[in-house]
């Protein structure tokens, strides 16, 4: 998978093999880094990281890029802990259990289920999708209305009350300023 936002090189100086070999020798699994494939997703929304232990995969999400490094590295670290677990205990152990507890604070982490950190937040999408919507405006007494497309069979009550045609201005996004 094609990592977005940083380079091959920007990802091994934050989740470098470097790092898995001391883990590794920390932990006794000596050939830990040349078994781990890691990747970057930018479909991880809910979660900093994710392992698929079957698969020996890490995948980490891509708002990763803006975080701190000492976030980076605990988020990795956590998840080859559970690799590393299924390594040396076997599959019957707890994912967050006391065996992967004594692996994160061997690799110097505290040992937590969630990691306290959000990513910055993005541009408002509402916003964003505002300026592509069309306006319809009543010519005689300005009502307007706005849809995601030209709705040409709306009509103004008040104006069609009054006796009149009713039909509206269908301006398109590109010429009208910002909603």
């Amino acid at each position: 998978m094609r990592i977005p936002r940083f380079s091959a090189k920007a990802s091994d100086m934050l989740v470098g093999r470097a790092q898995l070999r001391r883990w590794g020798a920390r932990w006794g699994l000596e050939r830990l880094d040349k078994s781990v494939r890691v990747e970057w997703s930018p479909r991880l929304s809910q979660s900093l990281g994710r392992v698929h232990v079957d698969r020996r995969l890490i995948r980490l999400s891509t708002q990763l890029a803006a975080a701190p490094r000492r976030i980076v590295r605990e988020v990795f670290c956590h998840e080859v802990a559970h690799l590393a677990v299924r390594d040396l205990h076997g599959r019957h152990c707890q994912p967050h259990g006391p065996e992967w507890m004594a692996l994160l604070r061997a690799a110097g982490f505290e040992p937590r289920r969630r990691i306290p950190w959000s990513p910055p937040p993005k541009r408002s999408k509402r916003r964003v999708l505002q300026r592509r919507q069309f306006i319809h405006r009543c010519p005689v007494c300005h009502l307007q209305r706005s849809a995601w497309r030209p709705v040409p069979q709306w009509l103004c009550a008040d104006c069609v009350a009054a006796g009149l045609s009713g039909r509206l201005e269908i301006l398109s996004p590109s010429k009208h300023p910002s909603v």
